[in-house]
């Protein structure tokens, strides 16, 4: 039999969808300040234009911006007419919002009884993206003052569903009762429409201060040796001084490492402190000395078990991300089509590339149609679902290029089920009318199998976690919608059975037992939190599946997280894996609820209901008679649990809160055993930050630490000398 490799025509998998048009002309002004016409909001906004337009960018900064010659920023255009009721913006405002980099949004309750700064927000986003949105509080809280359009955005999930989503704006705060960090709000604001880090400028600011403090110190110096008297007091108000600045310096590293910035965290703490113990340049603070030991996390922390580590930055949006089981690199893929790799041990950068197969087009949408999935450490797989398509396979060790299949379409690449290590992969394809699996031999650039399935149509959206394939038996399986697609890849045969009345969302396979979870997500019979799901165990036959059994109950799709705001996470049923610890387990997610289940008689061997979606889970510590289950949940919370033990399901030993909103999650462990999490979210989505589990024990005693030792470590750790 031929297999399917080639197929033209129109995929009915996904529909194509083409971006908006974008504008394209030479921006004329730094930004344009939209606001309502009142005498509190036009201050504000009068305010925010005198700081943007008399401002200077550092040199530095300004060689890094081409396009801001000279270093000040340029002209705001700030409307000081109150426009007529109209139905459209006039020409000058259209004109106006193409001309500017950025858009400053004068925010107070006010505020959403304007249409017309409801319009120009709506014009800017369709001519430059939502990106350059600035939002300044002149009154009110957030939640009131801030336009609804900018606090959601539409946002794909893992199944690739473009769900609503909470978003949080840049926002500045120059509200009255702001005023003691007016200067700092204000410098934020110069930042965004810089297109620069707030960190380049504060430090320019920094810097002056410590220059006047040089001028100050030569002046005294002088005075010094005419009044002896005068010499001791400026000693005094100088070493004062440094203290103040150290702490200072100490407490915004402790803010940068609990924001999961730790490299910047140890610069900071660096400047903090006298650069050996003989250096008296600087008086030894305390705080800072106990700043930089906790980011170093030379001690495991009894309140943090999960700790900052370190954090992935690219130049557009994150859309997928994958890394070595073995803990030797990650990749990240982002809206640009760059590939990324990094060290997973320390999370420097080793190398980046722009694949073929990411070519951007006029109707690509890259969280649609971009994958990369981590094989083993020595295989990486890149696709394209849509467009030209096509495959690439490369060895991240080497830079080697394994496959380059041009003429094929993916929709994923998975490893093989109960095979750790081996470089053949499964690989799902589609064609107008069929699709097709294959076991492929990365090492030997090579094909090994194939099965194809002829299809009427497809489902609406194709959920690709319910594709799993294993080696011994060589078969796989593919859910459309309650049929699982068996392929037979030993003699190159499919079929296709109806084994649920409810739609399949995931599957995994072991020998000739298949587990899946069932759910309509659009029944409930209460909204969001009841719809009904099934696990199923069921053997193949050969012809067909028995089932073994069948375990139903409801879960909830949407929790209440942070501060009572409902934070939905379409957490659908999903089989995490099927593990052995002295029986075959079969571990499921469903909401807020996690299972063991006894692979072959259904008993349910632990449940446990967290208060938040599991967002990701992953078995960790597995052995002959014990396991555990690192967790990431929507309300942001990161743990570790073990069925077999009370004092981790029962205490929060092993749970830590992490300061963002997740998109997403990745688990996993180092290349030295030790549980990782790699976390994408809301609020940057161009990063991903790591974290790191290190448990304290009532045994672990804190080792002491000179500070000649720390030093050391935190310039090591950042790459000084």
């Amino acid at each position: 039999m031929e297999l399917f490799l080639v197929m033209q025509g129109s995929s009915l998998i996904i529909p194509l969808m083409r971006n908006a048009a974008t504008h394209t002309s030479s921006p004329g002004y730094a930004a344009f300040i939209s606001y309502r016409h009142l005498p509190r909001d036009a201050e504000v906004a009068c305010e925010v234009q005198r700081a943007i337009e008399e401002y200077r960018l550092p040199r530095h900064v300004a060689q890094a911006h081409q396009a801001f010659r000279p270093p000040k920023l340029g002209k705001c255009f700030r409307d000081e007419d109150e426009l007529a009721a109209s139905h459209s913006l006039p020409d000058s405002i259209r004109e106006a919002l193409a001309a500017s980099r950025a858009l400053i949004v004068i925010c107070s309750p006010e505020t959403q009884e304007s249409p017309w700064v409801r319009r120009e927000i709506e014009m800017f986003e369709q001519l430059h993206g939502r990106e350059r949105i600035i939002c300044v509080l002149a009154a009110g809280s957030p939640e009131e003052s801030i336009p609804p359009i900018l606090k959601t955005r539409l946002i794909p999930d893992a199944s690739g569903v473009l769900r609503e989503m909470p978003a949080e704006p840049l926002a500045a705060d120059l509200r009255p009762e702001a005023k003691a960090k007016r200067k700092a709000e204000l410098l934020r604001i110069i930042a965004a429409v810089a297109g620069c880090s707030y960190d380049d400028l504060r430090q320019r600011e920094r810097a002056r201060k410590r220059k006047r403090i040089a001028l100050a110190s030569v002046a005294a110096a002088l005075t010094i040796a005419a009044v002896g008297v005068f010499a001791f007091q400026f000693h005094q108000t100088s070493e004062a001084a440094l203290i103040a600045e150290s702490k200072s310096l100490a407490a915004q590293a402790l803010d940068q490492y609990a924001q999961g910035e730790t490299a910047q965290a140890i610069e900071t703490a660096l400047q903090a402190l006298p650069s050996s113990e003989s250096d008296t340049s600087r008086p030894l603070v305390p705080e800072a000395q106990a700043a930089l030991e906790k980011i170093l996390a030379l001690n495991p922390d009894p309140e943090q078990p999960w700790t900052p580590f370190y954090l992935f930055e690219t130049d557009g949006e994150i859309v997928d991300v994958t890394y070595s089981q073995e803990g030797t690199w990650a990749a990240v893929l982002d809206a640009t089509g760059t590939v990324s790799l990094y060290n997973a041990d320390n999370g420097t950068l080793t190398g980046t590339a722009t694949p073929h197969v990411f070519e951007l087009r006029d109707d690509t949408v890259p969280a649609r149609d971009w994958f990369i999935k981590a094989i083993s450490p020595s295989c990486l797989v890149m696709g394209n679902v849509t467009g030209p398509g096509g495959v690439v396979v490369i060895d991240p060790l080497t830079n080697e290029v394994l496959l380059d299949l041009d003429d094929i379409y993916p929709l994923t690449a998975i490893p093989l089920e109960n095979e750790t290590g081996s470089s053949d992969f499964g690989l799902l394809t589609y064609g107008t009318r069929s699709i097709a699996a294959f076991l492929v031999d990365a090492q030997a650039k090579n094909l090994l199998a194939g099965a194809e399935m002829p299809v009427d149509q497809f489902p609406r959206m194709a959920n690709l976690d319910t594709f799993c394939i294993q080696k011994a038996p060589a078969r796989a399986y593919y859910a459309l919608d309650t049929a699982l697609v068996t392929f037979n890849l030993a003699d190159e045969t499919a079929r296709q059975d109806t084994v649920s009345d409810a739609t399949i969302q995931s599957v995994h396979c072991k020998d000739d037992l298949v587990a899946f979870a069932a759910a309509n997500i659009e029944n409930s019979s209460d909204g969001i939190n009841n719809y009904p799901f099934s696990i199923t165990v069921a053997r193949n036959t050969g012809d067909g599946f028995e089932t073994l059994w069948t375990y139903e109950d409801t879960f909830a799709v949407t929790v209440s997280t942070r501060n009572d705001t409902p934070q939905p996470f379409a957490s659908v049923p999903k089989i995490v894996d099927i593990l052995h610890c002295g029986e075959d387990l079969v571990l499921a997610a469903a909401g807020k609820k996690l299972y063991a289940f006894s692979l072959t008689t259904g008993e349910v061997v632990y449940e446990q209901e967290f208060a938040a979606s599991i967002v990701a889970a992953q078995p960790c510590f597995v052995e002959e008679d014990r396991y555990a289950i690192s967790l990431a949940l929507s309300d942001a919370t990161l743990n570790v649990i073990s069925p077999l033990f009370d004092v981790t399901t029962s205490t929060d030993s092993s749970t830590t809160a992490v300061p963002f909103t997740l998109n997403g999650a990745w688990l996993g462990a180092d290349n030295y055993g030790n549980l990782v999490a790699y976390l994408h979210t809301a609020d940057r989505l161009n990063r991903i930050y790591c974290y790191l589990f290190r448990p304290f024990c009532d045994s672990t005693v804190a080792e002491e630490f000179t500070l000649d030792e720390l030093l050391a470590y935190a310039r090591q750790a950042v790459g000084q000398s």
